[in-house]
């Protein structure tokens, strides 16, 4: 097997399971850029994860922290670019990731499914407006 230098780019990584080092699984990498590698979670979609999170590259992606440690406090902002609240919990089934928690400005805790957010980085990017998410989420 060989080993991969850190940052390195091309084709590697496409097709590796994105774990945490506890195991929970993000998803497979499709493809990556400079920056971000989008994660495809099985049918339901994609989303672009930051390349700062990945701590190195073995037979899968290992993300740095557990999956709860780096996204929580992430700030969360909808498709309009509005504030929508602050990342508190993950909720992961079998040992892949399903939602976010997501403690609005109202103190209210509101589940955002994995196919409504676009992008994790810096902040937490998502696929619907504010409105939408409250529909979806029952809230």
């Amino acid at each position: 097997m060989g080993t991969f230098a850190d940052g390195a780019g091309g084709h590697g990584l496409v097709g590796k399971a994105v774990v945490d080092p506890e195991g929970v699984e993000l998803g497979y990498v499709m493809t990556e850029d400079e920056k971000f590698l989008t994660v495809g979670e099985g049918p339901i979609g994609s989303l672009r994860l930051g390349k700062r999170f990945v701590e190195r590259v073995a037979d899968r992606v290992i993300l740095k922290a557990p999956l709860v440690e780096m996204f929580t406090g992430l700030n969360v902002i909808d498709s309009a670019g509005e504030f929508v609240g602050i990342v508190r919990d993950t909720v992961e089934t079998e040992d892949t990731l399903d939602s976010i928690v997501v403690e609005d400005e109202e103190g209210e805790m509101v589940v955002v499914v994995l196919e409504d957010i676009k992008a994790i980085d810096e902040f937490v990017e998502l696929d619907v407006t504010g409105d939408e998410l409250y529909e979806t989420s029952g809230a």
